[in-house]
């Protein structure tokens, strides 16, 4: 039996697929983490603002702030004005991230992603 040939291209696709799935898989906690401590429903409420004054408004470290701001932002999920340095949330995405969505609330289902399966005796 011959040595199947090795398609570059489908390995360049199929790798290209596996890091859009662990990219998502990362926002997909994020945003998690962004339901759990109200930043969705805080953006949702302010005006375009910078990451200090997110921080303030929900009584957390503005660094780790920042950091969450970078994902979502990664992830299309906020808008970011460079000039002004203010991070927003569209209402349209608001309208399936925030609390007032109420069971429509898709950042809900980012808590069903286990961090840690327990799927190997390791």
């Amino acid at each position: 039996m011959a040595d199947p040939v090795f398609d570059q291209a489908r390995s360049e696709a199929f790798a290209g697929r596996m890091m859009d799935v662990l990219n998502g898989a990362g926002i997909t906690l994020m945003m998690s983490i962004g339901h759990q401590v109200g930043l969705f429903d805080v953006l949702a409420d302010l005006p375009p603002a910078t990451s200090q004054q997110i921080a303030e408004a929900t009584g957390l470290n503005e660094r780790y702030v920042r950091e969450w701001l970078g994902a979502m932002l990664t992830g299309g999920v906020i808008d970011y004005d460079q000039t002004a340095g203010t991070y927003a949330l569209p209402t349209e995405h608001g309208a399936w991230l925030t609390r007032a969505a109420g069971t429509d609330n898709l950042a809900v289902q980012a808590l069903f992603i286990p961090c840690w399966p327990r799927w190997s005796n390791r």
